[in-house]
């Protein structure tokens, strides 16, 4: 349904394009610092928007600049040709322009460059609203200062099966504010067991017409209980192996599922997820042609109810976020059911919960030793059934966090709404994980003689892959790059690029033999099971017009399991 005005809805596509540059021209030549992008620069009021400060310095430099709402990056440099990436940390909510100063200085000689952000605001009155199985209605209000015609609302795709129709009503309250509202906003009925979540956002058009991102409203509805509760545990702990490694020492993966009842242990519903899941981890290459290292095993996990909420009791005691992509957990209880693979070291084995419910999350834990670094093998990534069964997001968020993420150490190549420019603590802590072998696919490195995947850009057989420096990565905006411009790691959309094959085939190597492939050992494999040509570019995206993808949560690192 068309809303009135200009104020139109929409799926969340159009937020592919949140972020716009803006910077003044001109010349200054005075001082040790000569600015030639102008001693002034306008941000747009939304987080995650980004400019450069451009200049000449005489020697050796460096910046300040105390305001909260942004970072810069980097702060110190030497003679000759600069960059200062400026990128903001905060929606300014303050319904003012702010601004700060930001001072440079080089040679005893100092220059300042004002930084102002604008004050559009556009504020939804509630951050989350949650509804019964049962549904409802009630009003989306918002607070804006917005002008009607360049304030848009956009939803998740989706949204319009269970929340099908809106009217927006508006009043001016002051000569430069509007309140208004959604109203009634009717949620359907939700009869499946699987709770479902959706978002609105607020947007602004910025000067060439890109929605920038204003304001979200989460929106969750849980799910509908039959009233059943598990009464038989006897099949509860039992183990299955589902695959027998035939080359190397067999690298353990130990599957099992949370919210899964006893009916669905006697029905085969079980089993047939915990197949699904392990073909969906072998899905991609190189894991495909290494399959034969792996023994994969599935455990029982019964629980009392499949229904993920308050008032309801799983085994694993998982818990989806309402408003991010993690999920919670008892990792103890998990470890628990680990160690009934006997024949494993549970503190060296891949864990996969998998969650009966099609809600859309993903995360991956990865645990260390407190007195030892780097991380130990042993990590749990928990995954929903998205969507379903056989569902491709499903597939690809598995084969993110759990063989990116958890097996390779992979890093995210997206960015995250909050994250600006990566800082030079930032890059510090990144490049000691590299000593480790750890996120060897993103890298603070703009140089591409430098990066840490260098031998790959100008390697012939990778040249369709066209492997290079792409900022935006680590979920940071600014100050980060990845290899490609797709990947599994980005947009779950295209296969792993290059460098992140090569991470998967060394540690499958390393664990399974003992030894670590040179890059020769690499180049030679990848020739025979690379991925085919077209599929290095998204699968499902061929144009911005299309939908953003889904990404899950970053890994986080907790401390080491009892």
């Amino acid at each position: 349904m068309r809303l009135s005005g200009s104020f139109v809805l929409t799926t969340v596509a159009a937020l592919a394009c949140l972020t716009l540059l803006l910077t003044g021209c001109a010349d200054d030549d005075v001082g040790g610092v000569a600015l030639s992008s102008g001693d002034t620069m306008e941000l747009y009021p939304v987080v995650n928007v980004s400019s450069d400060i451009s200049f000449v310095a005489d020697e050796g430099w460096t910046a300040s600049c105390a305001a909260p709402w942004l970072t810069f990056f980097p702060q110190s440099g030497g003679e000759g040709a600069n960059t200062i990436t400026v990128s903001t940390t905060q929606t300014n909510r303050t319904h003012h322009v702010r601004s700060a100063t930001m001072t440079i200085v080089s040679g005893g000689k100092r220059r300042t460059v004002t930084i102002t952000q604008r004050s559009e605001y556009a504020v939804f009155d509630d951050q989350e609203l949650t509804f019964p199985p049962e549904g409802g209605t009630i009003n989306m209000t918002f607070r804006t200062n917005v002008p009607e015609d360049d304030l848009k609302l956009y939803r998740a795709r989706g949204m319009e099966e269970w929340i099908p129709e809106l009217s927006k009503s508006e009043s001016r309250t002051r000569a430069t504010e509007h309140t208004g509202s959604i109203s009634p906003l009717t949620v359907l009925p939700n009869t499946d067991h699987s709770a479902r979540d959706g978002t609105f956002y607020l947007a602004m058009l910025d000067d060439q017409g890109n929605p920038l991102l204003l304001d979200t409203l989460f929106i969750h509805q849980a799910g509908m209980s039959d009233g059943y509760s598990s009464q038989d545990y006897s099949a509860d702990g039992k183990v299955v192996q589902l695959n027998t490694s035939t080359q190397g020492k067999g690298i353990p993966i130990v599957l099992m599922g949370d919210g899964f009842q006893d009916r669905d242990i006697h029905d085969g519903t079980y089993a047939q997820v915990m197949n699904q899941a392990m073909e969906n981890l072998f899905s991609e290459e190189p894991l495909h042609s290494l399959r034969d290292y792996f023994d994969v095993y599935a455990v029982n996990v019964v629980s009392k109810h499949n229904i993920f909420g308050e008032g309801y009791e799983t085994a694993l005691h998982t818990m989806p976020s309402h408003q991010t992509m993690a999920i919670s957990m008892d990792t103890k209880t998990v470890m628990t059911y680990v160690r009934r693979v006997e024949a494993v070291d549970s503190l060296n084995t891949f864990s996969v919960v998998i969650l009966n419910t099609n809600m859309h999350r993903g995360v991956t834990y990865m645990f260390f030793n407190p007195e030892e670094d780097p991380p130990v093998n042993y990590s749990i990534s928990l995954c929903p059934i998205i969507d379903s069964l056989k569902s491709e997001t499903f597939r690809t968020v598995l084969v993110h966090e759990a063989v990116g993420h958890a097996f390779a150490k992979l890093g995210d190549e997206y960015v995250r709404a909050g994250e600006g420019s990566a800082t030079e603590s930032d890059a510090k802590w990144l490049h000691e994980r590299h000593g480790y072998d750890l996120y060897l696919n993103v890298d603070s490195e703009r140089d591409t003689a430098k990066v840490i995947w260098s031998r790959f850009v100008n390697d012939p057989a990778f040249a369709d892959e066209h492997i290079g420096t792409y900022e935006g990565a680590y979920t940071f905006y600014k100050g980060m790059f990845r290899p490609t411009e797709e990947s599994m790691m980005r947009s779950n959309d295209a296969p792993f690029n290059a460098p992140s094959r090569q991470a998967i085939y060394n540690r499958v190597m390393l664990l399974a033999t003992g030894q670590k492939p040179t890059y020769e050992a690499f180049v030679a494999f990848d020739r025979e099971h690379r991925p085919t040509l077209w599929s290095y570019r998204s699968r499902t995206r061929q144009s911005a017009a299309l939908a953003m993808p889904f990404r899950p949560a970053p890994p986080l690192f907790i401390p080491w399991p009892e």
